[in-house]
Order: structure tokens, then sequence, then C-alpha cells
């Protein structure tokens, strides 16, 4: 098995990894991206729920080729059909085609001068005092630095808690909103989660489901079984709610993405915190290698300073919405629908990208005040005083 040479390997082609690889390739490193796959973007696990300026803070700018739809509004159903409708059309969020964001990552890495090797998989990796070891399936690479991009394969041989089992369609039907996003909540059919339906158009659209203990497509058929509708495709997608992992750097070693659990763990949305990681992780990488010193920590930081505080207080809203039942949530839903002025107060304090910041300052204290008869107060108070 031939050697090469390079300054950094990243194992996983995904858009923490590719990220990264064009951060570092921008500034003439030697980059070689590892992705098991012969195609970018497939399997296409994530829904693509993300905000324009999200996306500009990434680097990327949005366009009519990745973006598939805008989403205007959200509406909640609570377990016996409750509905809270509201508008986030000042949010400027959008629906991406996962498969076509990520090639165009692809396309730039690759014209910043990053190599990525297809229908490679990640072997071993082993460190040595001058530098890391890196064996695929084709090659066997010698570098400075190693990037574990590889998402939650990865992740749960860390840590075996907090991945739910998720299940998604691509179907054809004509009862949803075009322009909004639908959230089901029913902690007997999606336990510690919720069924979600996200517009694709007018006449597609993505439904999914998560949930502790649960078999994740005989339930989402259930959700569907009186819904008229078509499957297109069929989608196994494990989804991680458990906050960021504890380290994310050992050594030359540093992990980013789904593989340091870098997802809201209230929706496990990650594009965002993942992508950031991603280019943080080359940053610093370009700088260690610049200084010929080990700069990663100013990665974490860099990290931690942003979505720290935001994913500590939306884990603990997870904590609280493990153990409620769903005569809870219906008491929840009576607060929140019962009060006029909460569509203001989110369009006021809305932001898509930090979920804590947004629900506090929606709920008031007024609001957290009914709540505590609901659920646990010692909870909240973290929560508000966070």
């Amino acid at each position: 098995m031939s050697i090469d040479n390079q300054d950094v390997v990243i194992a996983g082609g995904s858009i923490s990894g590719l990220l990264c690889a064009r951060e570092l390739a921008q500034n003439n490193h030697a980059v070689t991206v590892l992705e098991e796959h012969d195609e970018i973007g497939i399997p296409e696990k994530c829904d693509g729920l993300i905000s324009v300026n999200a996306l500009s803070s990434l680097g990327v700018i949005p366009n009519k080729r990745t973006i598939q739809n805008k989403i205007l509004g959200a509406r909640f159903f609570s377990p016996s059909g409750k509905l809270i409708d509201v508008d986030s059309s000042n949010l400027d969020i959008v629906v991406l085609n996962r498969k076509k964001f990520d090639n165009e990552l692809y396309e730039n890495a690759i014209h910043e001068g990053a190599i990525v090797e297809k229908s490679t998989r990640y072997i071993s990796s082993n460190s040595h005092n001058s530098h890391i070891t890196v064996n695929s399936s084709r090659h066997q690479y010698n570098c400075k630095y190693f990037v574990d991009a590889m998402g939650v394969s990865s992740l749960m041989k860390k840590q075996k808690f907090g991945v739910l089992q998720a299940a998604k369609y691509i179907i054809k039907a004509n009862w949803f909103n075009s322009n909004k996003v639908d959230l089901y909540f029913n902690q007997l059919l999606s336990p510690g989660f919720f069924t979600w339906v996200i517009p694709i158009n007018e006449s597609l659209a993505k439904v999914g489901i998560a949930g502790y203990g649960i078999n994740s497509f005989s339930n989402l058929d259930y959700f569907l079984k009186d819904k008229k509708h078509t499957i297109i495709k069929k989608i196994a997608c494990p989804i991680i709610v458990s906050g960021p992992v504890d380290q994310f750097i050992d050594n030359h070693n540093i992990c980013v993405g789904d593989s340091a659990a870098q997802t809201k763990p209230t929706t496990a949305g990650g594009i965002f915190s993942g992508g950031l990681a991603g280019l943080f992780a080359g940053q610093s990488i370009n700088q260690s290698l610049l200084s010929n010193t080990n700069l990663l920590s100013i990665y974490e930081k860099r990290w931690r300073d942003i979505f720290g505080s935001d994913f500590n207080s939306t884990r603990r809203f997870r904590k609280i919405f493990d153990n409620l039942e769903n005569k809870h949530l219906e008491e929840i839903f009576d607060i929140l629908s019962s009060s006029s002025d909460l569509q203001d107060s989110i369009n006021k304090s809305g932001n898509f990208d930090f979920h804590s910041l947004t629900l506090l300052k929606a709920l008031g204290i007024k609001r957290i005040t009914r709540l505590f008869n609901i659920v646990s107060s010692n909870e909240i108070k973290k929560l508000f005083n966070n």
C-alpha cells in the first residue's frame, strides 16, 4: 500500500469536513478528504432547514440550485390537535437540497485545491511523535493533523446515549402548508421528540419521526395512515440530541460536526453549528501549521463561546421535555395558545439559530411562572438564569 504525505487528512465528506478542507486548501495546505460513499451528499439524511444568515456565516452564498423552498412559519400541534401557528417570515429560513448543497461545498473545496477521495473508507489512525498514520481502504497517509468528520457512526463509538432512531420519507401529498413547517408532539407516538413535516414545494414534503425506543418506520406509517400520500423515498437517519461531547481535541486529532455531537439538543439540527465547527477547525489547524505550534484549543474555545450557553440551556429544555406526559403537553399548549402577545414576542426575539434565546424571551416571566406548576421549577430556574 502506497504512503501519501499530507498536512491534514479529514475522514468524512459532508458539511463539516468539506468546509474544513476548503479552509485549509485556501491557505495552500495539502489536505485530503476520505469519503466512503461514491457520491457526495448520499444518503441525504438531514432535512436542510437553516437561516440565510447562518449560510452567510459559513461563507456560502444561497442560490436557486441548492434552495428548495422558503419557510414563512411553523405550526405546532398538541397530542389532541390543538394548534399554535407562528409566523417566522422575518427569520429568512430556507430548505436546502442537501445533496446539491454538499456537492457545492465539494466543488468549492476541490476548486481551492483539496483532494477528495470518494469510495474510500477510513479504517484506522495511529498517533506518533512526529505524525499521524491514517489507514484507508485505498492508501496509507502520514499527516500532521487528523480530523474526524465521520458523523454519528463515529460518535456512537464514544457514547451510547443521546442518539435517537429516526425515519424520514419524501412524500407526494396535498394536505400540508407549502411554506410552513409542521411539528406534531405526542409522547406516545414520538416519545422525547416529535413528528415533522417540511415542505419542499406545493406537492412534495420531507416527513419524519424520531423518539426513544420506537420502531420509527412503523410509527411514521401510523402517523400517515389517514393522510393521503405517495412515498417517493425512504431514509433511515439517526439523530443526535445529547449536546456536544466533553472534548473536541486529543493532541493532533480533532472531531467536528456530528462526530462531536454538535447538533441542537432540541431539534437535532446541525448545519450551522457543525459547519462553523468545520470552519473554526480549519482555521485553527492553519494557524497551527503556520506557527508549528498546536493551537487547536482556539477552535474549541471559539465554538463553545458561540454555542455553549445556548446548547446548555436547550439540553435542559430536553431534560424537561423527556419527562413530560401528553397531559403536560396539553397544559403547555393551553398556556401558550392563550397568550395573545406570543407572536409579537417571537417576532422581537426570534433567532432560528439560537433556540434557547428565542424560547426564553418569547415565553417571558409570566408564562414561565405558569409553567412552574407543570414541570420542575428547579430546571426552569436554571434555564431562565443561564
